[in-house]
């Protein structure tokens, strides 16, 4: 698994391809692979965990993780699917905040990293884990290690509260029919939905940016030389304006919360 992961690697990235153990008691555990990139130097480094989609690892993960680099953060892209056999789970994978925090964990281990300056990155489904690991009295209570700061791009917030344990950065587009904007609106004023109750809160750790343009995936390479695509029924398009101004919004997040640069 490691070997067919490396293949994406044919390019000239920067990092390299480690493993760590996740999963919970001796019967699930699951030897992890991620692609770890490090800013020269000795450190201490700023450090951010970066949380796939449900299609799995890609490109985009390798190349935000040297761009991370570029910016003086070691960064690691974690695939969680790759060494559990799983193709995509769009229809829902509950392992991968849990993955992320055994990520943060294995991130403090390392003589080069900040470990109290750790944050999370996520895309899509990566995204809900990210605010799912943010989450006041969610999955981050199970563990010791925390996240400084957070940032979703285009994510499910319909399961989200909207009361987070750190400064949280919510990307999304107003045309995506996959994971809707007007949730992650709902989330950030703690209104309650249909189905949906929200407590009373303190929300102002969430910065919601809605593009106006943007549909779900708009910041994926691979399209961008498309008019668009339908996935499980859903569109996804690129997006080079958005592309560009969402990447200086988490440079300039990362930069304040991580007190970095």
């Amino acid at each position: 698994m490691l070997a067919a992961l490396m293949s994406f690697a044919e390019q000239a990235y920067a990092g390299k391809f480690i493993e760590f153990e996740t999963g919970g008691g001796q019967s699930n555990q699951v030897r992890i692979i991620g692609y770890l990139a490090r800013p020269e130097g000795s450190g201490p480094f700023p450090a951010v965990v970066v949380l796939h989609g449900c299609g799995g690892f890609h490109q985009d993960m390798l190349a935000w993780a040297d761009r991370l680099r570029h910016w003086g953060y070691a960064a690691l892209a974690v695939d969680s699917f790759g060494p559990r056999g799983i193709e995509q789970a769009c229809a829902g994978f509950g392992d991968q905040p849990a993955d992320a925090f055994r990520a943060l964990a294995y991130l403090k281990t390392l003589a080069y990293v900040s470990a109290d300056h750790v944050a999370i990155l996520g895309f899509s489904m990566g995204g809900i884990s990210v605010l799912a690991a943010l989450e006041r009295g969610s999955v981050s209570d199970l563990y010791p290690d925390k996240f400084r700061a957070g940032v979703a791009l285009y994510p499910k917030c319909s399961g989200s509260s909207g009361i987070m344990t750190a400064p949280t950065l919510v990307l999304t587009g107003a045309l995506d029919d996959w994971n809707p904007a007007p949730e992650c609106e709902a989330m950030a004023a703690g209104r309650s939905e249909l189905g949906i109750s929200r407590s009373p809160g303190d929300r102002s750790l969430v910065q919601l940016i809605v593009y106006p343009d943007a549909h779900h995936g708009f910041d994926l390479a691979g399209l961008r030389f498309s008019n668009g695509i339908k996935v499980s029924g859903h569109h996804m398009e690129y997006n080079d304006a958005v592309t560009r101004d969402s990447i200086e919004k988490v440079r300039t997040f990362f930069r304040q919360t991580l007190r970095h640069e």
